[in-house]
This record gives structure tokens, C-alpha cells and sequence, in this order.
């Protein structure tokens, strides 16, 4: 049809020529010659044809009198609007999205879903013929299909079943991909927006959690510095325990606080400690020190009973 279409075009065009010059150089008016110059110009004018360019990921759907007619380009391509028309369609990768959809779970939490998916279109003639506006189609069947499914599954299924949705929103896709000519290339859930107060409750429920682990973790840490400080502490004699702990006592008194006190049964064990250490030497002042820290304590604390006790005895 195409070749008998341009065959008469080539025709038409060729009268044309030939009337007018028989018409203005050879001076013939013949009415027979003028009759088929005027037809010859309205059909050169209906035939007269419009070049396309398909670039290599577009093709055109092509119509004549209405009906499907073949499937042009890449490349140029000369086409009659007379009586053809065509339909370009871009054969690269293709984003759907669905945007954040309201939909209500098993237990009756509302949330919002955005889905995405991607396809490529493989057979033209079955976009355009098939199914009316493809990408509307099919966020409109992703939309239904994510209601559906979040209907049936409680809010914790939802977070944790993700993958599954996603299996399910793809093999929806390959349902009528061969019918609808793409191909489906992924489907999958992109957000799932929770209301606010059960947002911040999942929030504080995490930082609970994390919070826990910490503790566990210092705990089992602690305890693994308990176990190597006794076995190491198991391999040392009494005097070199005595001396790492007057040691301490001494790097304390020489701190930057001008008072250190210690209860009286820890100056007992520096002397006792003193004593196992010969008696001698700068732990043996040390333990002196905390025991007269000690008795002063005391002795103040004894002088404010004793003013408390008069000052009652005044007022009474």
C-alpha cells in the first residue's frame, strides 16, 4: 500500500511537470490538458508527503485510514498525513510512581505507602492498541494492589514483610506485561510513613533496646576485666597486692583535693598493709596520714555534737 501510495504521488507530481511545461513552453491549451493539471495539483497537494525522524529508542505506530498500519523508524521516515497518522512511543526504561498512598492495616493503623516500578516497553503496536494510557494503568493497578495486601497484614508484619510486598507487586506486573507488550524490571516498596504517636512510641521502644545492649555490653565487658584482674591478682604474693594498694592510697594523697578522708576501717588496713610492707619507708607515712585524717574527722564531728548540745541546753 505504501509503495502504490508513493507510486502515485510520483505520478501526480509528474503530470503536474509535464502540464506546465507543455502549458508555458510549447503553448498548447488543450481543455483536456488543463482539466488533468488541476487534478494533478490536488492530488500532489493530498499526497504530499511529511519526513519523520525516529531516533533509535523511538518508534512510531503507524495508522492509515484509522486502521494499524506498521510500526516505523528508527531512522526517517516518509510518511502521507493526508491519510496517515502515527503514534511515537519512547522505548526507554520507564519510572512509575504510585506517590504515598493512604491504606489501613490488619489492626486499623493508617499509613502511607510509596511504591515504585520500572519497565520498558518491547512491542509498541500492543501499547498503543491494548491499553488505553500505560503508565496510568499500572500505578492504578500498583495502587489497588498495595491496599489489598496491607489489608491483610497487621502493622509489625507490614515493616518486617517488605520483600514479600514487593514479590507480590512484581508478579502482579508480570501478569500482564506480554499482553500489554513491556517488560516489568523491578517493583518494590520505597516508603511506609507511620501516624506520629506511633513513630515516636517505635523510637523510644529502639533507643530502649539500644540502651539495654549498651548496658549489657559495659556489664559483660566489666565483668571479663573482674575475671582478668583475679587471675592475675591469683598469681601475685600478699606483700605485692599490699604494695599496689599503698601505692594507690599514696597517688590519691597527692591529688589536687586538699582533704581526703577514709573511714576508720580502711586506716586500719593501710596500717595493717604498712605493717606487712616492713613498717618503712613512705607507705608507712601514707598510712600514718589517713589515720590522723581520720581521728581529726572525728574529732570535729565530736565538737559539733558538743555545740548542738549546748545550744539546746541555752534555749531550754
Amino acid at each position: 500500500m505504501a509503495d502504490k501510495t508513493v507510486a502515485v504521488f510520483v505520478a501526480a507530481l509528474l503530470i503536474v511537470v509535464g502540464a506546465a511545461y507543455a502549458i508555458f513552453s510549447l503553448r498548447i491549451f488543450d481543455p483536456l490538458l488543463l482539466i488533468l493539471l488541476g487534478l494533478a495539483v490536488v492530488v500532489l497537494f493530498s499526497l504530499s508527503p511529511r519526513l519523520v525522524e525516529f531516533k533509535e529508542y523511538e518508534r512510531g505506530v503507524v495508522f492509515r485510514f484509522g486502521k494499524f498500519s506498521h510500526v516505523a523508524g528508527p531512522g526517517w521516515v516518509l510518511l502521507f498525513p493526508a491519510f496517515e497518522s502515527f503514534t511515537p512511543i519512547d522505548l526507554r526504561v520507564r519510572v512509575l510512581d504510585t506517590h504515598p498512598q493512604e491504606a489501613e492495616t490488619q489492626d486499623n493503623v493508617n499509613v502511607k505507602i510509596d511504591a515504585i516500578s520500572y519497565i520498558r516497553i518491547t512491542d509498541p503496536k500492543k501499547v498503543v492498541l491494548e491499553v488505553k494510557n500505560l503508565e496510568q494503568a499500572l500505578t492504578n493497578m500498583l495502587v489497588g494492589e498495595i491496599r489489598n495486601i496491607v489489608a491483610k497484614m497487621p502493622l509489625e508484619m507490614l515493616m518486617e514483610k517488605t520483600e514479600d510486598i514487593n514479590t507480590h507487586l512484581f508478579s502482579k506486573l508480570k501478569e500482564v506485561e506480554e499482553s500489554w507488550g513491556f517488560l516489568v524490571l523491578k517493583a518494590e516498596v520505597v516508603s511506609i510513613e507511620l501516624p506520629p504517636d506511633i513513630m515516636e512510641a517505635r523510637h523510644k521502644a529502639r533507643a530502649a533496646k539500644e540502651y539495654k545492649t549498651k548496658l549489657t555490653t559495659e556489664a559483660e565487658a566489666r565483668q571479663v576485666s573482674i575475671e582478668l584482674l583475679d587471675q592475675a591478682a591469683s598469681k601475685m604474693s600478699d606483700k605485692t597486692l599490699s604494695y599496689l594498694y599503698l601505692d594507690a592510697l599514696k597517688k590519691i594523697s597527692e591529688g589536687k583535693s586538699n582533704k581526703i578522708i577514709f573511714p576508720l576501717e580502711l586506716s586500719r588496713l593501710a596500717n595493717l598493709l604498712s605493717s606487712k610492707m616492713g613498717g618503712k619507708g613512705e607507705y608507712e607515712d601514707v598510712a600514718r596520714q589517713l589515720v590522723d585524717a581520720y581521728a581529726k574527722q572525728q574529732k570535729q564531728l565530736m565538737d559539733r555534737q558538743a555545740g548542738l548540745g549546748d545550744e539546746k541546753e541555752k534555749e531550754s
